[in-house]
């Protein structure tokens, strides 16, 4: 006898992971600030490079807490601006135009939007950093 399956809601994270973007009031507009996609990643390779390459610097295990993601935003202004107008689809002018707690907010959102994106890469420049070392193996003695 067949019987009738019920499918489950999706759990709140579940929804997160499936449709990460997120809508806040910011700047006069309802801003939605949504993940980078793939393509956009190879087109914002150079910016995105630049934040990855030193958030690896900043961090011995992938750990990365918002006074250390401030300080290389901070070092790449023109790459974040670049990013968060790309993710919430706004001119940079505009963002580089915000007073100083919404833009805070921006980037908080941005990250909590795109942190996995990021993170991804860290880790796996941080696991070749520490693989490294042992890929080339032992000094060898001359005979």
């Amino acid at each position: 006898m067949a019987r009738k399956v019920k499918r489950r809601a999706p759990a709140a994270d579940d929804l997160t992971i499936l449709e990460p973007s997120r809508t806040l009031p910011i700047g006069g507009r309802n801003v939605t600030v949504r993940e980078i996609g793939f393509f956009e990643s190879l087109r914002l390779h150079a910016e995105i490079a630049a934040l990855v390459a030193d958030l690896v610097e900043h961090t011995d295990d992938g750990n990365v807490d918002l006074g250390r993601l401030h300080r290389i935003c901070a070092a790449h202004p023109t790459a974040t601006i670049t990013l968060l107008a790309q993710a919430c689809d706004q001119p940079p002018e505009w963002v580089q135009a915000l007073p100083g707690a919404q833009g805070d907010l921006l980037l908080l959102t941005f990250w909590a939007v795109n942190a996995d994106f990021f993170l991804q890469r860290v880790l796996a420049a941080v696991e070749l950093r520490r693989a490294a070392p042992a890929a080339t193996g032992p000094a060898s003695s001359p005979p």
